[in-house]
């Protein structure tokens, strides 16, 4: 009768196997959730650039004071707990933390330290009146605009949520389109635009916002981009587990002994 004897793998040539899968293993997405926690509350002036989290975020100034060449203040790391980080300002209510707050119609860009390319799958904002008691009303909008590595820039614009029941500016989760979430950016500018007599929204030197144009961010979910180096490593990594798979079939196969 025939019998089927299976090859043993000796010790050796698993623990081989083994380190070669942990060289050829890609490396882990820097992803993350940024939250501003990890920072003191602080303010920014135009030009000045914030490093957290691996990104730099430059502050940048609005269109009338850009004009001069002037400087104004437009960032700030506000405690969302604290009731005296605006004493004039209606900052949101809801975060659990601090939150990155964008003053005087200024904007912020995103890019990372590294200069690798990264993704942005979502993040909380909310408006901000430069005085509360102001109706209850679409303002304006935050404006997204991203720089793709091949020189392409995207856009798209989200509503600003409106006040809740309690009569306050709260966070909302940004619905980004689908699209948006596929893209690699090399650089992301968040601003803001204001809803204008023409009806048209507008944070220009033609049509100035009026200091109506500022924001709150927080929760940005942003994930670094693998370089190619690593993908390569990934797709050696895979084929080499394939090649060990076919190895010990071929063995499993050869290993019948024929007898009586």
């Amino acid at each position: 009768m025939n019998r089927i004897s299976h090859a043993r793998v000796s010790p050796a040539t698993v623990f081989a196997a083994l380190a070669t899968l942990s060289v050829l293993a890609p490396a882990p997405a820097m992803a993350g959730v940024m939250t501003f926690d990890n920072l003191r509350p602080d303010v920014y002036e135009s030009g000045q650039t914030l490093n957290t989290s691996s990104y730099n975020l430059l502050f940048l100034t609005d269109p009338t004071t850009a004009a001069g060449g002037g400087v104004s203040g437009v960032g700030a790391i506000l405690d969302g707990r604290a009731g005296s980080s605006c004493d004039i300002a209606a900052c949101p209510q809801g975060a659990s933390g601090n939150y990155l707050a964008i003053l005087n119609d200024g904007g912020v860009n995103f890019s990372r330290a590294d200069h690798r390319a990264f993704t942005l799958s979502g993040f909380d904002y909310s408006f901000i009146a430069p005085i509360t008691g102001l109706p209850n009303m679409n303002w304006g909008q935050l404006q997204l605009s991203g720089t793709l590595s091949n020189g392409q820039v995207v856009s798209t614009s989200l509503a600003f949520p409106g006040q809740g029941s309690d009569g306050n500016y709260h966070f909302q989760s940004a619905s980004l389109l689908s699209g948006l979430r596929n893209y690699a950016f090399t650089g992301l500018t968040f601003n803001a635009c204001i809803f204008n007599d023409t009806g048209a929204c507008s944070n220009s030197l033609d049509f100035p916002a009026f200091n109506l144009g500022q924001f709150a961010l927080d929760n940005i979910n942003i994930s670094a981009v693998p370089e190619p180096s690593t993908c390569m490593l990934m797709l050696t990594g895979l084929g080499a587990i394939g090649m060990l798979s076919r190895r010990r079939a071929g063995t499993f196969a050869t290993a019948t002994v024929q007898g009586a």
